[in-house]
């Protein structure tokens, strides 16, 4: 795998550009650098300048290299040694030479990957020392990806006022080096993470442009901070959380109300004590919530459950809680009790009489292996039933499930028809304990898999009730035949049967979503059924408001009833139970228990039972009371915790707004250098004219004395040989030389005109473009260019582009080739100033509007682009135009008329409208009025479409 890499490094190597130095050292092709240059694909105009200008080989092989590497941004090592193996070169031996050199380099260079990432790091680890601004929620999604410990993230999530910022920042730098040094691999890890922070996002994707190809080492195979797993049932709880840790540390916005949620079943009176005192940062009470939440999974995996059940209350976590719970059973087989069948099932009958003083539930179910000492001990009989028992209760929940699978297919089939919104908010209001649940559901099919909760395998009333709400009539039969096989099952199993048998189709989380309430009644197992409990419970009218659920059936020396209501219909639960009293206990009601109080006992005098409803009435009362209280300071936490949120990201955007001027300074010196260096480069090229001008006024005063000498020679002397004239000149080679070179060098000054807000120049020579340049102000805001050479136009655009100064630029009749416009293009892609571009008078053809429709794409000052008075411009570049109109949204104004374009490009820029909602008014030429008419959407774009 090693060498693997450095084979992919060594062809990086190649792909890379070449330095002068090393192609003049290496590289002297003599002779054949024209030919060189030629394959290169260097401009041959260009390369027969160089070879005009004389000197000798070697300069001309540097001029030659210098202008590939400059125009050449693809310009690699690897084309150099291509181009010599050539057969029209033929440099093998030279090609050769320079890739054993090249080879020796990249030998002396290469690093393994592992040392590259510990070295990319730590090239970026003052970067990130700055940028980061919540180093505890970094740590936290790095811990959800493995890149630290769970010591580490202790230390981070510690609240210690005496540690800075930089404290922390530290901590967290040091602990991602030591990863990376451990595991060099991690860094993509760590790199990914970082990309999903705004603040790091830059310097992630730098890190991760150097290390995404980055190979395994064939001898490094660390794994780190994999969890001790072991086969402990808390190793594994602990593990399903730590995978979505990252989704909580950013999902969680009200952890103090969470937090007391928690209390006393998950975390510690000093745990929330904690969590209060921090309320006054959001970031810093998550992270310790957190941190007593790890804890407690730690001790007992079944907190998990009990941390998902407060999960599904908030509708930002309920979906993290459904994901949790989901791996939960998977690996805890949540739902799989029945899983294995025995040759001989047992239902427990304690022997024991449930006096009115016990108010506690006795344990129901109890494993089959007891021996009779066993059974002995624990004052326990046991009765055995038939085998096919435990098969009809399979057969019902099997006729269950392919019930709901039925009917949630015919509510599929409609689902286009169907509002699910009006569904999962009728579904609320039914069982305001399902909102957090059903919030984040976006399917049918989710939604009644949430209604399925409230189900039962003899009862499937909510389905029922929804196919009538939303006219589901296909499913009606299915339903009424799923009910009558139900009553039957219901009159032909003896209570004395079904004891013990799991009644809910889907397992109750915990018992802080629904309360247990227990129903005793004086009956003979043997004599009573399962319809005969329906019967009873049917006739609660809390059963349509509370939803109550039959969670199993056992028995003392009674029938014993265990169900489940919603905490919140608790109170509302008792008080109807209780005015209903005379009726139930006719039914045979002996006793009335809700969670671990007996409210009721047939045993109890009336006058007891007036004490009883007297309290129970104050108590609601009081709980009423203290309601409303937690509700109004839960809403002062949440405006609180908003506040504190908002405070945060204020925080935040300071931070990033402090990076951003930081970084700006920065560029403007750079640029201050860069106008420095070309300042420079200005006056040696004045300095060079001047000496020019010099040797030329020279050389013209020489010549001026030669012809004054000839007036006074007589006529007659004009017929001497010419070959005295010639001679003549043959003794001046040295100045006919320079005279040439300068003549070349100098080029016919154009028009300059200056006025107060700009500056107009006619076919201006390079020297008048660089004199215009220096003289600039920002006052001058207009530029107009008219009959421009292709050298002023190269020179002058990407140069005014780079400032700040110029907002209106005119170029006319000044035919922009590709490379002018290529020469200009990145500029004016970047460009802050420039708000109006003007290229008319058969200035530009089609191949230019699509280089400059590209760099437009991303500039975004521009409004106006008058393109009109070009036959060059076609069809062609009509849909280059569209794209621009679809991604940039600065432009306001677009001429194009008097060009080429035929109708059918028309019609794509008229498309383009329909989707840009920026651009005010597009002119096209008169020809196109009608065609632009007939199109279906014209009435929508029509304002904004002139015919010139």
């Amino acid at each position: 795998m090693a060498t693997q890499h450095k084979k992919s490094s060594y062809n990086s190597f190649l792909s890379a550009t070449p330095t002068i130095k090393e192609l003049t050292e290496y590289v002297d092709v003599s002779t054949n650098w024209y030919i060189v240059g030629t394959m290169l694909d260097l401009d041959q105009k260009r390369l027969r300048s160089i070879k005009e200008r004389g000197g000798s080989d070697t300069d001309k092989i540097i001029e030659m290299f210098n202008l590939w590497l400059t125009t050449t941004p693809t310009a690699s090592r690897k084309q150099v040694l291509e181009t010599l193996r050539k057969k029209v070169v033929g440099e093998n031996t030279l090609a050769d030479e320079y890739e054993k050199h090249l080879k020796e380099l990249h030998e002396a260079t290469y690093t393994p990957p592992s040392t590259e990432a510990v070295y990319v790091l730590q090239s970026n680890i003052q970067s990130l020392n700055e940028a980061l601004v919540s180093p505890v929620q970094v740590s936290q999604l790095l811990y959800c990806k493995g890149c630290i410990s769970e010591a580490t993230l202790d230390e981070m999530e510690r609240i210690d006022q005496s540690r800075s910022l930089d404290d922390k920042k530290t901590t967290l730098l040091t602990a991602i080096q030591e990863t990376v040094s451990s595991d060099y691999r991690k860094l993509k890890d760590i790199a990914t993470v970082l990309s999903d922070v705004e603040e790091t996002r830059d310097i992630a994707n730098e890190i991760m442009s150097n290390v995404e190809n980055m190979p395994e080492e064939e001898d490094q195979v660390v794994q780190l901070f994999t969890q001790e797993m072991g086969s402990s049932d808390e190793s594994h709880a602990s593990n399903v959380l730590r995978n979505n840790y990252s989704a909580l540390s950013q999902s969680i916005t009200e952890p103090v109300r969470m937090a007391r949620l928690l209390h006393e079943e998950v975390i510690s009176d000093e745990a929330l004590s904690r969590v209060i005192s921090t309320r006054g940062s959001v970031s810093d009470s998550r992270a310790v919530l957190l941190k007593a939440v790890r804890g407690a999974v730690h001790s007992n995996y079944k907190h998990l459950e009990l941390f998902v059940t407060v999960l599904r209350k908030f509708s930002k976590t309920a979906h993290i809680g459904d994901a949790i719970f989901e791996a939960y059973t998977k690996h805890f087989n949540y739902y799989d009790e029945y899983s294995e069948e025995a040759e001989i099932h047992l239902a427990e009958i304690p022997v024991d009489v449930m006096s009115e003083e016990n108010s506690q539930l006795k344990s129901m179910p109890t494993s089959s292996s007891l021996d009779d000492k066993e059974i002995n001990e624990h004052n326990d009989n046991k009765i055995l039933f038939p085998r096919d028992m435990r098969n009809k209760f399979m057969k019902m929940r099997r006729k269950f499930g392919s019930t709901v699978l039925k009917v949630c297919h015919k509510f599929v089939c409609r689902e286009n028809v169907l509002n699910i919104d009006e569904m999962k908010e009728l579904i609320s209001d039914w069982f305001p304990d399902l909102k957090p649940q059903l919030s984040y559901k976006n399917t049918v099919g989710e939604v009644l898999k949430v209604l399925k909760r409230k189900c039962s395998i003899i009862d499937i009333s909510p389905l029922e009730d929804l196919a009538s709400e939303f006219d589901i009539e296909e499913a009606k039969p299915i339903i009424k035949s799923f009910k009558e096989e139900a009553k039957n099952f219901c009159k032909s199993v003896s209570v004395s049967l079904c004891l013990d048998e799991k009644l809910q189709a889907v397992a109750t989380p915990s018992r802080l979503l629904c309360e247990t309430v227990v129903f005793v009644f004086n009956w003979d197992p043997d004599e009573h059924t399962l319809q005969d409990i329906n019967d009873v419970l049917f006739e609660l009218e809390p059963l349509h408001k509370c939803h109550i659920q039959m969670d199993k059936v056992g028995t003392g020396q009674s029938v014993v009833v265990a169900c489940y209501c919603a905490t919140e219909y608790t109170g509302l639960l008792i008080m109807d139970v209780l005015g209903m009293m005379d009726t139930l206990q006719r039914k045979g009601l002996k006793e009335f228990i809700v969670g671990n109080f007996t409210l009721w006992n047939a045993t109890q005098v009336v006058s007891k039972n007036t004490v009883v409803t007297d309290i129970l009435v104050q108590i609601n009362d009081l709980k009423a009371a203290l309601r409303d209280r937690d509700e109004k300071i839960m809403a002062t936490e949440t405006e609180l915790a908003a506040f504190m949120e908002l405070s945060e990201n204020r925080l935040k955007e300071i931070e990033a707004v402090k990076i951003d001027l930081y970084k700006s300074q920065r560029i403007n010196v750079q640029k201050e250098e860069v106008i420095t260096e070309l300042k420079e480069k200005i006056s040696i090229l004045f300095e060079e004219v001047i000496e020019k001008e010099n040797l030329l006024k020279q050389y013209l005063e020489e010549t001026d004395s030669e012809e004054s000498s000839y007036e006074g020679v007589p006529e007659a002397d004009e017929s001497l040989d010419t070959s005295t004239s010639k001679s003549s000149y043959e003794e001046v080679p040295e100045a006919d030389e320079s005279l040439n070179t300068s003549t070349s060098i100098v080029q016919e000054d154009g028009e300059v005109e200056w006025s107060q807000d700009g500056v107009h120049l006619l076919n201006p020579s390079v020297d008048q473009c660089m004199e215009v340049i220096t003289k600039l102000e920002d006052k001058h805001e207009i530029m107009t260019l008219t009959d421009s050479s292709s050298d002023s136009i190269q020179f002058l655009i990407p140069t005014i582009l780079e400032g700040r100064t110029i907002k209106r630029l005119v170029v006319l009749s000044a035919f922009l080739t590709h490379d002018d416009i290529l020469s200009f293009i990145f500029q004016l892609s970047t460009n802050k100033s420039l708000t109006m571009l003007q290229i008319s008078n058969d200035s530009i053809s089609d191949d230019g509007v699509v280089a400059l429709a590209q760099s437009l794409q991303y500039n975004e000052t521009l409004e106006y682009l008058q393109l009109q008075y070009n036959r060059g411009i076609t069809s062609a570049c009509a849909q280059s135009i569209a794209k621009l109109l679809n991604s940039n949204k600065t432009l306001t104004y677009l001429n194009l008329y008097d060009t080429n374009i035929d109708s059918h490009g028309a019609v794509i820029l008229s498309e383009s409208l329909q989707t840009n909602n920026t651009l005010n008014l597009l002119w096209l030429d008169r020809q196109h009025k009608d065609t632009c008419s007939a199109l279906p959407y014209f009435e929508q774009i029509k304002n904004r479409l002139n015919f010139w």
